[in-house]
């Protein structure tokens, strides 16, 4: 299930069909009616066990669309493929002491595979070392509704705990929306978009200071992306109905906890993702295992 598919886009900014890698998460829940809308993340689970592995590696996968500019991906060549691999990892991942990575790269994936989202600035160019967490927006991305172009600003928190990540989320949300600091965001921004982005002069006006966040955030959407240990995923090793009927109760009480979290006269957009995980040890230890293998 997708929320938009390609070829409903109305402009060609954002990924043709094969430009990304091949799906791997499912819109197990999707409730669009919602404010916040929800939507919830699976990959379910293959021989009695929790796909870790498939998602560790489905995370490697997306490195190259989350770690190279809009200009470097047209320049993929075969001959450039395994060296532009390489950088890529090795700048999402760093030494693999931000812990927060997969959630960020993930986040990425769910606004680049569901909602066909141009990518404004790669984020990982705001870090000043190897071992540094990202700053402020863990994703800039920009995608078409209809004839608007609306500047879509992320948040992801990979926890364990689903109170605590919401917590943090929150938190989050009230800072970046501050004028101050929105302003001091789109200064940085701004100066780094690519100058043959499609849409760069209008993205430029937008987080221009003479523009008025009263009409920026009209055009703002936040998707929040949050991955948490599950129980309803532990408790279950396949598909079916139980399962099903257990996830969409878990994942609808808390949107509810997520909602009661978060200011109410939000002046933006926000979408909520979810991605239930069997387990976060099981992720990152193969997680862990798959960047052996590039380093």
């Amino acid at each position: 299930m997708t929320a938009q598919t390609l070829d409903e886009r109305s402009c060609s900014c954002g990924p043709e069909e094969g430009d990304l890698p091949v799906a791997l998460l499912s819109a197990s829940v999707h409730d669009p009616s919602l404010s916040p809308s929800l939507m919830a993340l699976t990959v379910d689970y293959e021989l009695k066990s929790w796909r870790a592995s498939a998602l560790a590696t489905h995370v490697v996968d997306w490195a190259l669309d989350f770690a190279l500019r809009r200009s470097e991906r047209a320049m993929l060549t075969p001959g450039r493929a395994t060296e532009l691999a390489r950088r890529a990892v090795k700048i999402t991942f760093g030494n693999g002491n931000d812990r927060g990575v997969p959630g960020e790269v993930l986040l990425h994936a769910v606004c680049r595979q569901f909602f066909g989202s141009d990518t404004v600035i790669n984020k990982v160019w705001f870090k000043t070392a190897s071992n540094d967490t990202y700053k402020g927006f863990d994703a800039v991305h920009c995608v078409h509704e209809g004839d608007e172009l609306q500047l879509w600003l992320g948040e992801a928190k990979f926890y364990k705990s689903l109170t605590s990540a919401i917590r943090s989320v929150a938190t989050d949300l009230d800072e970046h929306l501050d004028q101050d600091y929105l302003r001091s965001e789109f200064a940085l921004i701004a100066d780094k978009i690519d100058d043959d982005h499609p849409h760069g002069g209008e993205l430029r006006r937008l987080m221009h200071p003479n523009t008025s966040l009263d009409e920026v955030f009209d055009r703002i959407v936040v998707p929040v992306f949050v991955a948490y240990e599950s129980s309803a995923t532990a408790a279950h090793d396949h598909v079916c109905a139980e399962y099903r009927e257990a996830l969409e109760a878990e994942v609808r009480r808390a949107w509810i906890k997520f909602g009661n979290a978060i200011d109410s006269n939000l002046p933006v957009t926000v979408r909520l993702f979810l991605l239930p995980m069997g387990s976060k040890k099981a992720l990152t230890d193969a997680l862990d295992q798959e960047l052996s293998r590039w380093r």
